[in-house]
């Protein structure tokens, strides 16, 4: 599964979740559009002690 493809797919899941669990799909979805951003397409398995 790709970054695109999880954010998308939490957007979805964001219309149908309950108010209180809001801001933590949206701190999720933009964790995910930030390891986007800088290039990281797997983060799974990404080493990120060797990221600077």
């Amino acid at each position: 599964m790709t970054n695109k493809k999880a954010i998308e797919s939490l957007k979805q899941i964001r219309t149908y979740t309950a108010a209180g669990l809001l801001d933590v799909i949206d701190y999720i979805i933009q964790v995910l559009e930030k390891l986007e951003k800088e290039g990281i397409t797997d983060p799974l398995n990404t080493d990120f002690k060797n990221l600077k």
